[in-house]
């Protein structure tokens, strides 16, 4: 049964998750949501999970070699997976609420990339290529929490501010403690990120001495050094000052983490739909092979 598993089996469980949040939000007495978004999240993960095992079989390669599209179900499939971490340990913080948006953009945006294996993925290379993918995304995931937590430190200085009160359902931490869990998050995805570009310029030099080239000028690599610098500037901001302003550096990472959305999202698809004339090595259109069947434009039409 679990092998014939589609994204959108694992998209439905998430769209009635977030939907369920939503009611938890508006409802006052909401005890009886909680279980419900914690199966429908589960369920969501375990069908997902099965979709995985099922591309890597059909691939041969990790998910996060073979494909964008496996790249960005990947990346939803982490950001699932400490949501319900968090969610045991604590059921009434409402980080579905922010989180659950951002998994359903990266699941819908799965369907328009490219699901075709990536050639540039040489066996001499293969080891060192799926530590640059892996560190990729978990440092994505960092700035994706990044992300959330600012918006809701900025949602919490807000209501504190003008004294507002939100349903039982919708609950945050202090500001102390989310600017606490930014600080954490932010010192941990820069190196990451700055590690798995290290590698990927080391790979991006290999491989351009082979048949295969690539251009450094590629867009997503342009945006992820922009995310980049942003993170080390907030990095810096944040050990040169003993007490930082965590409004400022709240607003610096949601900036931070809509470029990185940005990056994986917008340009992946622009890169790979061909609704700009851009020359990425992260899509298969620009690959030095050429066309191949089964491409996303041929998926689209069809």
């Amino acid at each position: 049964m679990l092998s014939n598993v589609t994204v959108f089996c694992f998209m439905a469980s998430y769209l009635v998750a977030l939907g369920l949040e939503l009611a938890r939000f508006l409802r006052k007495k909401s005890g009886y949501l909680r279980p419900l978004i914690f199966l429908f999240s589960l369920a969501g993960l375990v069908a997902q999970t099965a979709y995985l095992f099922n591309r890597a079989r059909e691939t041969q390669l990790p998910p996060l070699l073979s494909s964008t599209h496996d790249w960005l179900v990947v990346f939803a499939w982490l950001l699932v997976a400490i949501f319900l971490f968090i969610n045991l340990i604590d059921e009434e913080l409402s980080i579905g609420l922010f989180l659950f948006p951002l998994v359903l953009s990266l699941v819908v945006s799965s369907y328009f990339v490219d699901d075709v294996t990536n050639t540039l993925v040489q066996p001499a290379i293969r080891s060192w290529a799926l530590l640059h993918a892996s560190l990729l995304v978990l440092g994505g995931v960092g700035i994706a929490l990044c992300f959330v937590i600012s918006a809701m430190y900025l949602i919490q200085h807000r209501r504190l501010k003008q004294k507002q009160n939100f349903s039982e359902g919708f609950n945050l931490p202090s500001l102390a403690k989310l600017a606490r869990l930014n600080r954490w998050a932010l010192m941990i995805s820069t190196p990451l990120l700055t590690i798995g570009m290290g590698i990927g310029i080391g790979l991006g030099v290999y491989v351009r001495k082979g048949a295969q080239a690539i251009s450094f000028l590629d867009p997503v690599i342009i945006v992820y050094e922009i995310v980049w610098a942003a993170m080390m500037i907030s990095v810096i901001f944040i050990l040169r000052k003993k007490q930082p302003n965590q409004k400022h550096i709240a607003q610096l990472t949601i900036w931070t983490g809509g470029l990185l959305l940005l990056t994986v999202i917008g340009i992946q698809i622009l890169t790979n739909v061909r609704i700009l004339n851009f020359d990425s090595w992260h899509s298969y259109y620009s690959s030095p092979s050429g066309d191949v069947p089964g491409s996303t434009a041929e998926r689209i039409v069809s």
